[in-house]
């Protein structure tokens, strides 16, 4: 499977197009303090 993002691929034929792909991704700064806040949100009273 050869995966591009242009409209041709030299030399090959397209047999299927599966449409335009998206993806989002979180990234986090302080991953040991954000983890914490996350256990500290489970145990409420």
């Amino acid at each position: 499977m050869i995966i591009t993002n242009i409209e041709t691929v030299p030399g090959k034929t397209i047999v299927e197009h599966f449409g335009l792909v998206s993806g989002s991704t979180i990234r986090a700064k302080h991953v040991g303090r954000d983890l914490m806040a996350g256990l500290k949100n489970l145990y409420v009273e």
